[in-house]
């Protein structure tokens, strides 16, 4: 019966646009994790974490004899201790302690880091919504670059969608004219900038075709490259991240470069995560968001299949 549902879900999906599935935000976070900590969706599977998590409503968490985490709550704002011997489930609302002592005091407050979680969630639900349209062969596919992008000598990368391997491409920044050749069947296309003087630059890619050029934006975006103070601010900030255990995991780092504007650094943290653990589909959507800010996409719409195609399983 499920394999019926299953196939029927995924007809539903490929012939209805849109399908929306929204997503709200976690509501808790786990850091410091020692010893045996377990997590479970509902209670039933559970798994050994080893590293920061995020939980949201339903979620739940045990801890072993050895076990003690860091849990950061979103209703209070507050870091608190959970000791050894606790079993918890994660409510919309805070915490509901089931078995053992519960949660100990802790002096450490994240309530500007759940607003910055909060606000980003709000923001990628729009994206999860699947809108398929009608594409003729002779169509090329929707291709184009950030409106606005950061780079430095550290995350030089530009990327755009491919438009196919009989195609080259030349990118435009300022007066100066990179030629891009042809990356095969390759979804994305990256190319690393040569250093730039720190500043602004007008920037556009132009898709080519036996020598001719077949495609140009309407009008330019803006690359900005960072470099000195500035460059350094961005990096000893992605190491203060590192350093702080509450802090030290992707989402975290993510935001100190989408803060910075440096997005291809904020996609790859997000693709090397779900390529690891692809069943954290509750933070799938800001990969989603991630593909979006970068205009890769058909990328965002197989993201955000995946998204929903999950979300309906689960429900199943």
């Amino acid at each position: 019966m499920k394999r019926i549902q299953r196939m029927a879900f995924a007809l539903v999906l490929g012939l209805l646009a849109p399908l929306a599935a929204l997503a709200a935000g976690p509501v808790a976070k786990l850091s410091q994790l020692e010893g045996t900590v377990e997590f479970s969706r509902d209670g039933a599977a559970w798994e050994v974490l080893s590293r920061n998590k995020y939980l949201f409503p339903g979620h739940e968490v045990r801890t072993g004899a050895d076990g003690s985490a860091k849990l950061s709550s979103q209703a209070s704002g507050e870091i608190r201790d959970l000791g050894a011997s606790t079993h918890l489930r994660v409510l919309e609302a805070g915490i509901e302690v089931l078995a053992g002592a519960g949660l100990g005091a802790s002096g450490d407050a994240a309530g500007g880091f759940w607003q910055g979680v909060e606000n980003k969630f709000a923001t990628s639900q729009r994206y999860t919504t699947v809108r398929r349209s009608v594409k003729k062969a002779e169509d090329l596919p929707k291709i184009d670059t950030a409106r606005s992008l950061v780079l430095t000598a550290e995350h030089p990368e530009v990327v755009w969608s491919n438009a196919g391997p009989e195609f080259s491409y030349v990118l435009r920044i300022g007066g100066e004219r990179y030629t891009v050749a042809p990356a095969s069947t390759a979804e994305m296309i990256r190319f690393a900038v040569p250093a730039q003087p720190a500043g602004e630059y007008e920037y556009e890619m132009l898709i080519y075709l036996d020598g001719e050029e077949v495609y140009a934006p309407r009008r330019p975006g803006t690359l900005t490259w960072l470099g000195g103070a500035e460059a350094e601010a961005v990096h000893a900030a992605v190491q203060a991240r590192k350093a702080d255990p509450n802090q030290n995991d992707v989402f975290a780092l993510a935001e100190v470069y989408e803060q910075a504007g440096l997005l291809v650094p904020v996609m790859d943290l997000y693709r090397d995560f779900f390529q690891a653990y692809p069943a954290e589909n509750e933070m799938r959507p800001l990969l989603i968001k991630a593909y979006h800010d970068l205009k890769l996409m058909d990328l965002k719409e197989k993201e955000a299949i995946t998204f929903n195609t999950i979300e309906m399983e689960r429900q199943l």
